[in-house]
């Protein structure tokens, strides 16, 4: 869907996800949607950044940390597990020079782990028409094993991502974008067979083979939540949503645990909602950084109920 290519690049330089999607904006809006804490969290995830070379790039990835917006405490608590970065290439888009925004994350295995840096590039370019393509590397210097489990296994997630950004740019760019993560306690269920569960909850079982198996296109509901499936991987799936929001949905499952014997056997479901809101202040012209500070329709608490009714379902 989009257009959205994904593969892996293997050479000298090491192992890389590459993706690339055409966008019907101009070079500057996707530049601002990639390379800006408003514009990675209105379709990746919550961020904050210096706009510069050697400037600090956060990123909240955890689904069940608190939001670091709400206090010192919850901040502080959410950067234990947050992905800290420095920016290694902030260049925007100028006449028909394309824009770049890169970073290394050193310690993405944790503090201390002797790793290769993990190094993520965006290139926005014209496409000659009024639109751009972004070309999206990630990856590191080393081809070994955690290199195939690491880099391949995020091929999947970047193509949804970029899914959900192409989404709004194509249907909604004028639009601000609210944001909402949510997710389960863990349960004493596999990855996949949580995963399972849940498809057969949400996918009408006419939609494909399996009975309960998405894919693109197929309709999914359950309770006030409906939507089309634009992408859906091992265990993840984006909804377009026609209800009760109007926006996408990222959903997925993932191994929880104290121990990673623990994870073995429990997994917890989560959600990221990017809602679809007026901007404050909007003129109609179309926003690359497009997160806005606007109160959610249902807020995280009522998104988690609706997450622990799929899994009792």
């Amino acid at each position: 869907m989009y257009q959205v290519t994904a593969g892996v690049e293997v050479d000298d330089d090491g192992r890389r996800v590459v993706c690339s999607v055409p966008l019907p904006v101009p070079p500057p809006v996707v530049f601002d949607a990639v390379a800006t804490g408003e514009g990675i969290s209105s379709w990746f995830v919550p961020c904050a950044l210096e706009p510069q070379v050697g400037g600090r790039i956060v990123q909240f990835a955890d689904p069940g940390a608190p939001d670091p917006t709400t206090g010192p405490e919850a901040a502080a608590e959410a950067m234990l597990t947050a992905t800290v970065g420095e920016i290694t290439d902030y260049t925007p888009p100028a006449g028909s020079m394309p824009g770049r925004f890169a970073y290394a994350e050193r310690d993405w295995m944790g503090e201390g782990v002797p790793v290769p840096p993990w190094e993520t590039s965006c290139e926005v370019t014209s496409d000659g028409e009024g639109g751009s393509v972004l070309t999206l590397r990630s990856g590191f210097d080393s081809d070994g094993q955690l290199a195939v489990e690491s880099v391949d296994g995020s091929v999947a997630g970047w193509s949804q991502s970029l899914t959900v950004l192409a989404h709004r740019l194509t249907h909604r760019p004028a639009d601000g974008v609210a944001s909402v993560d949510a997710a389960t306690d863990p349960v004493a269920m596999t990855v996949p067979e949580l995963w399972a569960k849940v498809g057969a909850q949400l996918v009408a079982p006419a939609a494909g083979a399996g009975g309960g198996s998405a894919s693109t296109g197929a309709v999914a509901r359950s309770g006030e939540v409906g939507g089309i499936v634009a992408t859906e991987a091992a265990a993840s799936m984006a909804l377009i949503l026609s209800a009760p929001v109007d926006g996408m949905l990222e959903l997925f499952a993932f191994p929880a645990g104290e121990t990673h014997e623990d994870a073995a056997d429990r997994a917890a479901l989560a959600l990221r909602l990017y809602e679809y809101v007026d901007a404050p202040g909007g003129d109609g012209t179309s926003l690359g950084a497009a997160a806005v500070d606007v109160e959610p329709t249902w807020d995280a608490t009522r998104w988690r109920t609706w997450l622990e009714a799929l899994i009792d379902g």
